[in-house]
């Protein structure tokens, strides 16, 4: 049960990890004294329509839980409209919309990374003492429990790591005052990608939120 547990808490731990987005440079216009915009248009430049799609829907989806109307860019550019038109052109046809800014994610590249992991220490065919935590079987006992867990996690934490392939997806996000076509904030992220890219885009949805709620941009 105990291991299964472990198990468990690893697994959950790796997809997380799988979805973490970092911001590697982000800039901010520090002159800008407008209100915090409420009602956003989304629009996600990737590289297949399904992935932009989904993604405009993830953002409006977690958007809304702060409140903040979204207007999906599917909404008001037609699929070809999207993969044809540059950002400015994009940011031309949502000018005469009804909302207070344009937010655009746009995919850069996706990094392909041989990344070295150090040796996670694993133990199998525990004694029962060691499981149990019985002090007196670990201390006073000849070639205790203790002495053979000392023995192997020595063994383990000692062994070769290896190097794993991982693909990033690097995206950068700019955010416009759609009444001034004024460039209020753009970053550049990382995100470690996922086989389900619903994962991903949340993970880049969220870090980005976090980073515009921060600087009183939305609301």
């Amino acid at each position: 049960m105990k291991w299964a547990v472990i198990i468990g808490v690893s697994l959950l731990s790796t997809a997380c990890a799988a979805g973490r987005t970092t911001i590697q440079s982000s800039w901010a216009d520090a002159a800008y004294r407008g209100p915090p915009l409420d009602r956003l248009a989304v629009v996600a430049l990737f590289e297949t329509r399904a992935d932009s799609l989904a993604f405009e829907e993830n953002a409006a989806a977690y958007f809304a839980t702060h409140g903040i109307e979204i207007v999906p860019g599917h909404s008001v550019l037609s699929a070809e409209e999207t993969q044809r038109l540059s950002e400015t052109e994009v940011r031309e046809r949502i000018a005469a919309t009804d909302v207070d800014g344009v937010l655009i994610f746009r995919l850069l590249a996706v990094d392909e990374r041989r990344e070295y992991q150090i040796p996670t220490p694993y133990l199998l065919n525990i004694p029962p003492d060691v499981m149990n935590g019985d002090p007196f079987s670990w201390y006073y006992q000849p070639r205790s429990s203790f002495y053979w867990y000392w023995r192997s996690s020595a063994d383990v934490t000692g062994a070769p790591g290896y190097w794993i392939e991982q693909d990033f997806v690097v995206a950068e996000t700019a955010l416009f005052d759609n009444r001034s076509d004024r460039l209020l904030w753009t970053a550049k992220s990382e995100t470690m990608d996922d086989a389900r890219f619903e994962r991903t885009s949340d993970s880049i949805v969220r870090a980005v939120a976090r980073q515009l709620l921060a600087e009183d941009l939305i609301s």
